[in-house]
């Protein structure tokens, strides 16, 4: 049986900048400082006024098809990822194939799943491949998260960012040594879906006067019913119990320890957790990657950016074994372990 690989990864970030000199003036120096001790974010970046996530997305498409204009007859599966759709309907993977003047045998279709939708539609796209459904995929996120959120909310207003990705997926040797997937672990805990949530945002909870009415935590949070809400100390103890132990999981399933890993990335949720989880891991700093600082925690994009930086940065090299993980709003968590290709394209970063 064949398998996939990714073959391409690009992608590009909100045109406009949100500094620590921003967040310091509206919070004070104090709330700024503690923000970056602990997130190790210190600016993100916003998208422009009228652009959606499927721009950003539609963009990143863009600049790969570019490079290897051919796949625009060859892409038969547009897999779009995103929390922030242009509409309700219709699904804004059609609007994307149109746009991105695809062929019309593509099936196209969209994924909501937050933080973790990136890994969960490369195994949709990788079963797709592999089962000889599709021969050549688009996976695309977006979002303009930063739009949900109170701008008096100090909790979470400094952490997110908008971007938008794309990669390339496309079948590989059946080789156990060819490049591609190894395989998948991806998981759900639904009771904890009430810690990462935008509550009156569909129709369990239609918006009212009532939803409409800003309140003010403990903390000195605003925010309405209408807008991003957080735990952060749920989603923290969640994140070093789950993303451990879903590592783990996959490499017994794969035959492999850490020490055939070349690279372990994780969603670039805060600068903290990140730390906390290669300390607890042991992951030693040859095979650890971050890149959030300058550009935020850009939800279910953070996986393509990362991984796209440490191409460039040439920490990604033939051959080279990369474990993935997302975790988030759910509550759920995807893994994966690849094996890059002698050539994976990373497009050049754009705004």
């Amino acid at each position: 049986m064949p398998g996939s690989t990714l073959t391409a990864v690009n992608y590009t970030l909100g045109s406009e900048h949100l500094t620590y000199e921003d967040i310091e003036s509206r919070f004070g120096s104090e709330a700024a400082a503690k923000v970056f001790k602990g997130s190790g974010i210190r600016n993100r970046r916003i998208a422009a006024a009228g652009v959606c996530g499927s721009d950003l997305a539609f963009q990143s498409a863009g600049e790969l098809l570019d490079k290897r204009p051919e796949l625009r007859e060859r892409i038969d599966l547009l897999v779009h990822c995103t929390q922030t759709p242009d509409y309700l309907m219709p699904t804004t993977a059609c609007l994307l194939q149109e746009r991105l003047k695809l062929r019309k045998e593509c099936a196209a279709f969209d994924l909501n799943l937050g933080c973790s939708q990136y890994v969960y539609a490369l195994s949709v796209a990788h079963s797709m491949l592999v089962s000889g459904v599709a021969q050549c995929a688009l996976v695309t996120t977006g979002d303009t998260m930063t739009r949900t959120i109170h701008p008096r909310d100090r909790a979470i207003l400094p952490i997110l960012g908008d971007a938008g990705s794309a990669s390339i997926l496309e079948v590989s040797g059946a080789n156990t040594d060819a490049p591609g997937f190894l395989g998948f672990e991806l998981g759900t805990d639904g009771s904890g879906a009430k810690y990462l949530m935008l509550p009156a945002s569909g129709f369990r909870q239609p918006r009212s006067a009532e939803t409409a009415a800003e309140v003010t935590d403990a903390e000195g949070n605003t925010r309405t019913a209408e807008n991003f809400y957080m735990n952060g100390a749920a989603i923290f103890h969640f994140a070093i119990t789950v993303v451990p132990a879903a590592i783990q999981k996959l490499l017994g399933k794969l035959g492999l320890t850490f020490d055939d890993l070349d690279l372990v990335l994780f969603h670039q949720a805060n600068q903290y957790m990140l730390d906390y989880l290669y300390k607890k891991l042991r992951i030693p700093p040859e095979k650890a990657f971050c890149y959030l600082e300058n550009i935020g925690n850009t939800s279910g994009t953070t996986l393509p950016v990362v991984l796209a930086e440490a191409v460039r940065q040439r920490r990604v090299k033939a051959g080279s074994l990369v474990l993935m993980i997302a975790f988030g709003v759910g509550l759920s968590w995807g893994a994966t372990v690849f094996r890059a290709p002698a050539e994976l394209i990373a497009g050049e970063a754009t705004s």
